[in-house]
């Protein structure tokens, strides 16, 4: 038996149609990013972040490619949701990584970098986690979501 890849979703094949395809792609998609933020509550580790991270982008990803098969307006407002979600954990990432590489520079390079510069980089970051967190609890409740949902379980009608 082989093991199924990552990004293979079971139910696809060329014999169905493409709002099958679509329905069972983003119902997989947004329980994934379900289960990863989930993960990423149990231990907020910056790979755990990644994971969200990436389930964010391929739920978006996969949002633009179905679009045809959905009433636009709910769609929309959901799609913006997950935008909105993508470009907070984009933040957050970028000024964790602007932190590490400070640090990189300055210790292997052997530059003083004023300790403002960097508090004021830890602080940044502190506020994205609280708001990213705030935003990833309110999102598994969030009425875009649900319709959403509701959207895509019509679809199998």
């Amino acid at each position: 038996m082989t093991k199924k890849k990552k990004w293979e979703i079971d139910g696809l094949s060329a014999r169905i149609s493409l709002n099958e395809a679509a329905n069972k792609v983003l119902s997989r998609r947004i329980r994934i990013l379900d289960l990863s933020i989930k993960k990423y509550f149990k231990d907020n580790s910056a790979e755990n972040l990644h994971e969200v991270r990436i389930a964010i982008r391929r739920l978006r990803y996969n949002m633009e490619i179905f679009l045809s098969c959905f009433g636009k307006k709910k769609y929309l407002r959901f799609y913006k949701t997950i935008i909105h979600l993508q470009d907070l954990t984009g933040s957050k990432r970028d000024f964790d990584v602007l932190l590490e590489n400070l640090n990189l520079i300055s210790t292997s390079e052997n530059i003083n970098v004023d300790d403002s510069v960097k508090k004021i980089i830890a602080d940044k970051i502190v506020q994205l986690k609280v708001t990213l967190e705030l935003e990833l609890k309110e999102f598994s409740n969030c009425k875009e979501l649900k319709d959403f949902q509701k959207l895509v379980i019509k679809q199998r009608s």
